[in-house]
């Protein structure tokens, strides 16, 4: 009778767990995360613009490295403050403060604060089938760079973002083979540009 007792106590508080208290749960049990990523862009027509794959790397604090290794090269790191984005074709980098909105940098769901989601964003239940469930997320801000963000996890791993701007073109970001709270790779979280460089500072 106890036992029962019990679960009836913990009833109303489970019904207050919402899709963002969900979605804030999981994110908070992710220090880290690394592995790959395959990228498709659909254009506002519905047809195929681009495909494109790499290789990430996420931390708590803000820190990340996002690199497209096809069709071509691009790399995007951040230590938790600055920025760089390296174009080796071209050879410059873009060198700009960090910025804490996640609605410009939707990497930072993974390696920032989790509280901050909820103030950056409304989040409901976009479908569940089992163990798999995926979340939307409309940015609360104005003029923000998507409409909306859909993130799904299998189970307590990350498996896919789809981002879809005002004018309909869509990002679809699936991920593969990836490790959770693994040991971040040493110096991963800096860029020194290699010598020749065109180095391009914004603020």
């Amino acid at each position: 009778m106890r036992f029962f007792s019990i679960i009836a106590l913990m009833l109303p508080a489970l019904a207050l767990a919402g899709p963002a208290e969900d979605l804030v749960a999981r994110l908070d049990q992710l220090r880290a995360l690394s592995g790959h990523f395959e990228q498709t862009v659909i254009g506002e027509g519905g047809e195929r613009a681009r495909d494109s794959a790499g290789t990430l790397e996420v931390a708590r604090g803000n820190r990340f490295y996002w690199h497209t290794e096809r069709p071509y090269e691009q790399l995007a790191v951040s230590d938790g403050a600055t920025v760089w984005v390296y174009d080796p074709d071209l050879e410059q980098v873009v060198v700009r403060p960090l910025s804490d909105d996640l609605g410009e940098t939707p990497a930072l769901l993974f390696g920032g604060d989790p509280s901050a989601v909820t103030r950056a964003f409304s989040v409901s239940e976009q479908d569940r089938q089992g163990e798999r469930v995926t979340y939307r997320l409309r940015p609360k801000a104005g003029d923000p760079l998507f409409d909306t963000l859909d993130v799904t996890f299998n189970g307590e791993t990350p498996s896919a973002m789809r981002l879809e701007d005002a004018l309909g073109q869509k990002t679809l970001i699936d991920f593969r083979d990836l490790t959770i709270n693994g040991e971040p790779t040493p110096g991963r979280f800096k860029f020194q540009p290699p010598e020749g460089t065109d180095i391009i500072r914004q603020q």
